[in-house]
């Protein structure tokens, strides 16, 4: 196929219509008026977005690109068109929605450990605004080294300069506000086709960029905060004395807790992250000792490569300084509700209050079960992770089980696969379950001199 060099070489193509004959319809004319050039398909996609409507009874999306063979997929979308017995369906690169309408939408955002180099490189290119978010990450770090380029490294040599660019970006001081302004440049994508959430949440750090998302804290706070988080409890973990460390553990979550009081252990479930998964915090002695007794009942748990016990006493020297740094930003009113992992309800609208319950955020056990578990019982069904990698999507599909919802990843290929093409699949979903993305922005311009 032809291309053109200077456009996202990934297409949406929409269709909708009031039952699925007239979609049918609809496919077999399009394919029946493109030839074999890419181009052609871009241009005719051009009309197809603009005759879409999420609103129509059924809707069909997919995802092409110069390598896709139109009489393939065409065939691929009748079967699918004529076999899904299901209200949603999806199969590679397609998605069908029929009748059902979202109810709320929920960005949820992930925290330390989601980072890797380059992550988001290819959205940094398409996204309005993500040089202004970056140069603001920059201006706050205020180090000899920018942020920027600890995330966006040049391109390393040897296996050995690629592990220590990742290395040095697993840094805490480095990692979070790293990760939150690739989930800003994210959230900013999403916000060029008019996706917004309902609701929000994060995960340990993500709870920082959630409360920046809903519009309760400014960027400038935002990032100020994440740089001091970041640099305190980095500081917590040279400290002397015992700074802990910490273990994911592979075990129903409701056992963990008594596993620990058996062998009167100084630990604590720091974080309930699904029904079968948790983190423990601890003294590094003792989380060592629990490391032998789960080997020796075969469960499965890993050591985490953290700087100390975080979610626990052990990090109360970070947690008194972000106090003191938290009284010198203002919390904004907001209408999107905010949900806590201390508490897995809304944070409080009082300015005061919600910093004394952010200013615990560091010492306390993270309680995303429970967030996630109120969100849906408050309406939300659809679920958007908004930031590197899939770490949360995999967590809210364990925790709503076989409960109706959707869970999807902005990065659901974690950087293996082009993120534009990762960004057009996130779009047909949210299209194909009836939410009125704006698919006439279609594609994204790509910015010259951002990150390759």
């Amino acid at each position: 196929m032809i291309v053109n060099p200077n456009r996202p070489q990934t297409e949406i193509v929409a269709f909708s219509a009031a039952n699925r004959e007239a979609v049918k319809k609809r496919v077999k004319d399009f394919f029946d008026s493109v030839s074999t050039d890419f181009e052609s398909i871009q241009k005719q996609a051009r009309l197809a977005q603009s005759q879409f409507s999420a609103s129509d009874a059924c809707r069909l999306l997919m995802v092409l690109e110069p390598d896709t063979s139109p009489a393939a997929v065409k065939e691929k979308a009748l079967h699918h068109l004529d076999h899904t017995a299901a209200i949603d369906g999806t199969e590679k690169n397609i998605y069908f929605g029929e009748n059902r309408t979202y109810r709320k939408i929920g960005f949820v955002f992930p925290g330390q450990g989601s980072q890797y180099v380059r992550m988001g490189a290819d959205l940094v290119r398409c996204c309005r605004g993500a040089d202004e978010i970056l140069k603001q990450a920059d201006a706050a770090f205020d180090q000899n080294a920018r942020l920027s380029a600890i995330i966006f490294p040049n391109p390393a040599d040897s296996k050995d300069e690629l592990k220590s660019q990742e290395d040095r970006l697993r840094q805490t001081e480095m990692a979070q506000p790293a990760i939150g302004a690739i989930s800003l440049v994210m959230r900013g994508c999403l916000s060029n086709f008019s996706v917004s959430p309902d609701a929000v949440c994060g995960h340990s750090y993500g709870e920082l960029t959630a409360l920046h998302a809903a519009g309760r804290i400014s960027r400038e706070d935002f990032f100020r905060l994440s740089v001091a988080r970041g640099r305190y409890m980095a500081k917590a973990g040279e400290q002397q004395g015992e700074a802990g460390t910490m273990m994911a553990v592979k075990a129903p979550i409701d056992e963990i807790p008594k596993l620990i009081a058996d062998y009167g252990l100084d630990i604590i479930l720091a974080n309930r992250n699904s029904p079968d998964q948790g983190v423990l915090s601890g003294p590094t002695p003792d989380i060592e000792k629990m490391h032998g007794v789960l080997k020796e009942n075969h469960i499965r748990a890993i050591r985490l490569p953290v700087a100390a016990a975080f979610h626990s006493r052990l990090v109360e020297s970070a947690a008194r300084p972000f106090q003191h740094t938290l009284q010198t930003i203002d919390f904004l009113a907001s209408d999107i509700p905010v949900y806590s992992n201390t508490t897995g309800r809304p944070y409080p609208t009082d300015d005061e209050a919600a910093k004394q319950l952010l200013g615990r955020h560091l010492t306390n056990p993270i309680h995303f079960i429970d967030d996630i578990e109120t969100m849906y019982a408050d309406g939300v069904d659809m679920f958007i992770e908004v930031g590197p990698k899939t770490v949360l999507t995999g967590l809210i599909r364990s925790i709503l089980k076989d409960r109706d919802h959707a869970a999807i990843a902005l990065d659901a290929s974690s950087g293996k696969k082009p993120g534009i093409r990762d960004l057009a699949n996130t779009l047909c979903q949210l299209a194909a379950s009836g939410y009125p993305v704006d698919l006439n922005r279609w594609p994204p311009q790509l910015a010259a001199g951002a990150p390759q």
